[in-house]
């Protein structure tokens, strides 16, 4: 198998092209180049050599809950140690407020590098615009700094066995009563579903609260989260895609069963703001 090598002058240039003839606010081609090239070099020394090693291994799942390939959480928490979780999270919540540039680069340099862990890793980025866009000030300030300093990492729940792509057909249903929100259903295809790399994961679920009839209109975002410590409170993934090539990627089925949850935005924006 040959080496990988990230193609930094090619990501560079095809950025420069993008951008001519346009204002970019906060462009700055000097630091862009820095922290591709510190990527580039992060990928190929330790990222890289663990992909075939991961492919190889697969992911296990145990109990209901899955175990990465050697190697990985070492990757991760390197990966961690050197801030590029909170590349474009704001300054305000621990991130260092880079834009979606910088981040297309790293994310093109990790998915050659290693597909199964920027399947995992790749999806916080999107979890933090959702909190900035729709989530409470405290929701932001509880979430968005774990986001940002690789304690958590983050799904996005929409797919279930009956539904497909017909989101209208979801029956995974949200209650509330004195104590809360609380999550029954299942979903497939989470990428990342579950893996013991971070502390935490943010879950955001997209579930009933309206019936049957009111179609994508009663659907609602809820955050839950599970964690290596404790509990999983209902939380159990029952299944693992087996996809060709990406053996190390724990995507996931997973069975919420009374899970406490957190509603995010409104009633009824849920695919909105998913």
């Amino acid at each position: 198998m040959l080496p990988f090598r990230a193609p930094v002058d090619d990501i560079l240039n095809s950025l420069h092209i993008a951008i001519e003839g346009h204002s970019i606010r906060d462009w700055d081609t000097d630091l862009i180049r820095e922290i591709v090239t510190h990527f580039a070099t992060f990928a190929q020394g330790v990222l890289a050599p663990i992909n075939a090693i991961g492919d190889a291994q697969g992911v296990t799942l145990h109990n209901g809950r899955v175990t990465m390939p050697d190697g990985f959480k070492n990757a991760y928490d390197a990966y961690t140690q050197d801030g590029w979780p909170s590349l474009t999270i704001p300054e305000d919540f621990g991130g260092q407020g880079m834009s979606g540039f910088a981040l297309s680069a790293i994310s093109e340099i990790f998915s050659g590098a290693n597909h199964s862990l920027q399947m995992v890793t790749g999806l916080v980025p999107g979890a933090a615009r959702t909190l900035l866009e729709y989530g409470s000030d405290a929701q932001k300030e509880l979430w968005l700094p774990r986001l940002a300093s690789g304690e958590y990492l983050s799904t996005m729940c929409l797919t279930e066995p009956a539904a497909g792509s017909d989101l209208s057909r979801v029956t995974t249903v949200a209650t509330h009563s004195d104590s809360g929100w609380r999550i029954t259903g299942e979903k497939i295809y989470i990428s990342g579903g579950d893996q013991d790399m971070s502390d935490g994961i943010f879950h955001l679920v997209l579930a009933r609260t309206g019936d049957k009839a009111s179609g994508i209109k009663g659907l609602s975002l809820f955050a839950c989260e599970t964690r290596q410590d404790t509990d999983t409170q209902g939380f159990t993934v029952t299944r693992i895609e087996d996809k060709m090539g990406l053996h190390a990627s724990p995507t996931c089925q997973i069975a919420f069963d009374a899970v406490p949850a957190e509603l995010i935005g409104t009633e009824g924006n849920g695919l909105k703001a998913m």
